[in-house]
């Protein structure tokens, strides 16, 4: 039924629109303008049904009142053949519009789509902060494919239905007012009554929805701690609270159900009443030779066709306003602005000779309000390899985020020799950099696919170049299709090892000059991270390098060491210099390497 939301709907329902109904239609109804030729045909399609639709029962009053009263059987022929034609006639044009319809509002649903996953590559870190992937997901894959059901099904339905009943309404008054306005007492009730049932349901179907989460939720928790339950002995307990969040949900649930199937037997009763009526009215007018049974059956065909659309009517009415709630969410996402937009006359060229990189003054607060970068001044030379280190919340990943442009400083600047990054554009100043993340992320696909990031421009010379230098070409030796071999989900076919190697290989695909890693060792044991530090220095050999590492002992051949404490520059220096300082520095390394002997 159109009124039973999926689980995202019932996350939704708390939320009201924000644009006015205008607004709302007036952003909508240009989606449709490349589609008008279809959507004009369909509209007259849909027309064509209605009218056969509704001519049927006058074909057959004209048989009972006059062919077979006065034998022609010529007339019953005829009337019989109308019948078959209007009949295909009515189905044809239903199907036609279906399709064109469906159409239509796929192409405008998947242009939608590719807008808002453009424009949301287009948006800042910060946006994707406040905004987690599960929610994004939502914006880009259901609620555009709720608007699709509006576009295509649900508006078509309600057109369709709305005509429908006006033109069945329309005919039955012509023909008799005072049974028409009989039936009309019955059903005005009746549809104010399913509208008001139908959020009933809704608000009820929440609660059993969200009593369903809260037993996955618990059973996913649990069975993937059974060891730890089974050790501690609290298995029993596990079981007793599934059975009371299963013994709460039932008890929903069977209300639910009891209250539903109750009301549709009696919708589905008031239907058998309002014929009962057209009967008890319109036989009376039979005898009295007012009406003919023609017309009485005419009534009682148009009565009986007259309920599927007044329960359509009220579901699909509920069905707008919740699509109506994920068009305004959509183009909420449409309408956020980049907070790190390209400045007008930005150049795509990035001098090839460029000799410093340098952070002035900079200052940077989350939307939070806590300051992670206050006024924060230092500079790299072309060439240098600088480490970031610090405690967690120092301020050291968000000094990267904004070399790379994820974020824009609140104060101050980044230069280029002077020149402000954000002269360049970010797609030019990103080509510059290759970054190694601490989480390690594969794509579908084949080992090439990682290694290009989808870039099909890449050839197999920049892969085998990339591998060498990282010191990966055992691992591609060992594979059996080479850059072909498929990948599980996560790399789960490659060791931990492999594929930091592979993210290893990836930042250098392209030559960058300059490298960015973000505790790019942290998630692999001291085995491996040894072996990884080998391919660690061939990849920074010749190349500005900016990393940032919790564990001190892989940077101690840095060229220098910035150590940053409570978003602030503490200290700068060699590894020799700092630890001579008896600072922060000292403090982190003798304290990390008490713990490693510890261990």
């Amino acid at each position: 039924m159109w009124y039973e939301p999926d689980e995202q709907a019932l996350d939704d329902e708390p939320r009201t629109r924000h644009l006015p109904l205008r607004e709302m239609l007036g952003r909508i109804v240009p989606l449709f303008r490349p589609h008008r030729g279809a959507v004009a045909l369909a509209s007259l399609l849909l027309l064509i049904a209605v009218a056969a639709e509704l001519g049927g029962p006058l074909i057959v009053r004209h048989l009972l009142d006059v062919d077979i009263p006065s034998g022609d059987a010529t007339g019953v022929l005829i009337r019989a053949l109308a019948y078959v034609v209007l009949f295909a006639v009515g189905m044809g044009a239903a199907y036609l519009q279906v399709v064109l319809i469906a159409k239509a509002g796929l192409k405008i649903v998947t242009a939608l789509r590719e807008q808002v996953f453009a424009h949301l590559m287009t948006l800042s870190l910060a946006y994707f902060d406040k905004n987690p992937p599960g929610s994004l997901m939502a914006r880009v894959e259901s609620d555009v494919e709720r608007l699709m059901m509006l576009f295509s099904d649900v508006a078509l339905a309600l057109f369709r239905n709305l005509i429908l009943f006006v033109g069945t309404f329309t005919v039955m008054l012509v023909f008799n007012p005072r049974v028409t306005l009989a039936v009309l007492a019955l059903v005005a009730p009746l549809v104010a009554g399913t509208y008001f049932f139908l959020k009933y349901i809704r608000r009820v179907s929440r609660t059993v929805r969200q009593l369903y989460a809260r037993i996955s939720a618990f059973l996913v928790e649990y069975v993937q701690g059974i060891p730890i339950l089974q050790i501690f002995g609290y298995t029993e307990q596990a079981q007793l609270g599934l059975m009371n969040r299963n013994k709460e949900k039932y008890s929903k649930e069977v209300r639910l159900y009891f209250v539903e199937y109750a009301f549709w037997a009696a919708f589905a009763s008031a239907e058998i009443a309002a014929v009962m009526i057209i009967i008890y009215v319109g036989a009376r007018q039979v005898f009295d030779a007012a009406m003919t049974i023609g017309t009485l059956v005419l009534f009682i065909e148009y009565t009986r066709r007259l309920f599927w659309p007044l329960i359509m009517f009220s579901e699909q009415l509920d069905f707008i306003q919740r699509a109506f709630a994920s068009a305004d969410r959509v183009f909420q996402v449409l309408d956020t602005p980049s907070r790190t937009p390209e400045r007008p006359g930005a150049s795509a060229e990035i001098p090839a000779d460029w000799r410093e990189i340098a952070f002035e003054d900079v200052s940077f607060v989350y939307d939070s309000g806590v300051k992670a970068v206050d006024r924060v001044s230092f500079r790299v030379q072309r060439g240098e390899k600088i480490a970031l280190v610090g405690l967690s919340g120092g301020g050291k990943t968000t000094i990267t985020n904004l070399l790379l442009r994820f974020y824009e400083p609140a104060a101050g600047r980044i230069t280029l020799d002077g020149i402000d990054i954000r002269d360049y554009r970010q797609k030019s100043w990103r080509a510059e950099i290759g970054l190694v993340l601490q989480d390690i992320h594969l794509f579908p696909g084949n080992l090439g696919d990682n290694l290009r990031v989808l870039r099909d421009s890449i050839g197999d010379t920049a892969l085998d170049r990339a591998l060498h230098v990282v010191q990966a070409d055992e691992m591609l030796s060992r594979l059996p299709d080479g850059y072909a071999t498929e990948l599980s989900e996560g790399g789960a076919n490659l060791s931990m090892g492999e594929r930091q190697l592979l993210c290893f290989a990836r930042a250098v695909v392209e030559d960058p000059d300059i490298l960015v890693l973000d505790e790019a060792t942290s998630s692999v044991d001291p085995v491996t991270e040894a072996r990884l530090q080998r391919a660690l220095d061939a990849l920074l050999k010749g190349r500005t390098s900016i990393i940032v590492a919790h564990r001190l002992a892989t940077i101690t051949r840095a060229d220098r060491i910035l150590v940053m404490h409570q978003g602030q520059l503490a200290e700068e220096g060699t590894h020799a210099e700092l630890y001579g300082r008896k600072g922060i520095y000292r403090d982190l390394f003798d304290l990390q390497f008490a713990s490693q002997m510890g261990a």
